[in-house]
């Protein structure tokens, strides 16, 4: 017969092993859950730091280039490579976690070569002439800078690669000590490169080398909102009421958008909750809940709907769905709003849907925030008749409808979007609305999908 006191002696040390357990097993779900989501950081990180400096390294050779080039077409070519290379090199800046180091040299030289490049090719390719005298000129000064930041950047990518340094121990050395990062080799590397550029002068650029791009919208506050207010708002914008999640400050953002980076604490079984907002009115700008997902059981119309509600209940009025993707078992949808009947393409916002169980997991609407305002849209000198006679006859057409664009030159541009088919392939044509020129085609059909298998 089993004595009670002596089971008593071990059903209480049992329980308390069991105890132990399910949180040792909770805290390595959460250990593991935040390994995967850091490893995912730094292989983010690494990839915009050594794109960057491919980059750099095609930029100093296209400047190069240009000062040896006496072509008016090679001249044209160049600068539109040159160009494309600088809005690359400032995206793989924007991306790696460098809030604390002032990089306003290296940010200015990429931003001068963008505004000269731009210029010079909008003027090229609209004339006989090719470069003068005084082009080659800020050319060459420009070279010169880039040859420093081309040869600090390769010296530092060869320690980064020598040692196994990590660009996430950066970002958490960041939010520890606050601005105090000293005797870190990826961060001295970037201040040394930023004092050599300091060494040279200043290059004023004439009014011809002013920057075009799209008019953003001002937002400007006398007071910016504290953190327990964006913590509020945030909260309230994405959790449901009475809901009890905490968010603590990850990071500040700097630049065209001063946001508080936030995150949300997973409570269990959940992924954490990251959310940006906007310093100044309090926007939210982006959201991202990074989440395993699992076999797709909703289809991509109604992800749509889903992703269109979720808009619609966060104030989005009269949106129109341009784009839909699909990224493994997740639905992207990119919305674009319209005054009057014209589509505003500059203004998109994007909304992923998990299509295991149709949540929304994530909101980008940076492009909205900085571009969207009620604008002064003459109405097309071309009519959509007009541009019918224009199509080729091996496009079926599919539809024709006024849109806003932002053309290859930075100017937003009223065009006729036309979209249609040839065989298998879809795409869509954008026609001035003013002169008739196209002024992008874009093809939207998918690329192919490849299933893997291994053979055991």
């Amino acid at each position: 017969m089993i004595n009670i006191r002596d089971w008593r002696h071990w059903i209480i040390p049992a329980a308390l092993v069991l105890a132990l357990l399910g949180v040792g097993y909770w805290g390595y779900g959460e250990y593991m859950s935040r390994q995967r989501l850091q490893n995912r950081a730094e292989s983010q990180y690494q990839k915009d730091f050594y794109e960057l400096s491919w980059h750099l390294d095609k930029i100093s050779g296209q400047l190069a280039q240009l000062m040896v080039s006496s072509s008016r077409e090679q001249n044209v070519l160049g600068l539109a490579t040159l160009w494309r290379q600088i809005f690359a090199a400032q995206a793989n800046i924007g991306g790696l976690p460098l809030a604390y180091v002032p990089l306003s040299k290296t940010e200015k030289f990429l931003s001068d070569t963008g505004e000269v490049s731009f210029a010079l090719l909008n003027r090229t390719a609209q004339s006989a002439q090719g470069l003068t005298e005084t082009d080659i000129q800020v050319i060459d000064k420009l070279y010169g800078r880039s040859k420093i930041l081309k040869a600090d950047l390769g010296e530092l990518a060869a320690r980064v690669l020598d040692r196994e340094l990590s660009w996430t121990q950066v970002e958490v050395a960041a939010q520890q000590s606050g601005r105090d990062l000293e005797d870190n080799t990826i961060v001295n590397g970037f201040e040394l490169m930023e004092q050599k550029m300091e060494e040279y002068p200043e290059i004023n650029l004439d009014e011809e080398f002013e920057q075009v791009r799209p008019d953003t919208k001002v937002v400007r506050s006398d007071q910016k909102i504290s953190l327990d207010r964006a913590k509020e708002i945030a909260h309230n914008w994405w959790f449901p009421p009475g809901d009890l999640h905490k968010a603590s400050l990850v990071y500040e953002g700097v630049g065209d958008i001063p946001t508080y980076g936030l995150e949300f604490a997973p409570q269990q079984g959940e992924s954490p909750v990251y959310i940006d907002i906007s310093k100044l009115d309090g926007s939210v700008v982006w959201v991202m809940e990074p989440k395993s997902v699992a076999d797709i059981t909703t289809d991509l119309s109604e992800g749509e709907r889903i992703a269109a509600a979720f808009l619609e209940k966060h104030g989005f009025a009269d949106m129109v769905l341009i784009k839909v993707e699909q990224e493994g078992n997740t639905g992207v949808y990119t919305f674009v709003p319209r005054q009057g009947e014209i589509l505003l393409y500059p203004d998109q916002v994007k909304v992923p849907i998990a299509l295991d169980n149709g949540e929304v997991i994530g909101y980008e609407g940076t492009p909205y925030y900085m571009f969207h305002q009620r604008r002064q849209l003459a109405a097309p000198k071309v009519s959509e008749a007009g541009i019918r006679k224009l199509l080729s006859p091996y496009l079926k057409v599919e539809l024709i409808r006024p849109a806003l664009i932002v053309n290859s030159w930075g100017n937003e541009v009223l065009t006729w979007e036309v979209r249609g088919s040839f065989d298998e392939e879809k795409f869509v044509i954008f026609y001035n609305a003013d002169t008739a020129s196209e002024e992008d085609i874009v093809r939207l059909t998918a690329p192919p999908k490849f299933a893997f298998s291994v053979a055991g």
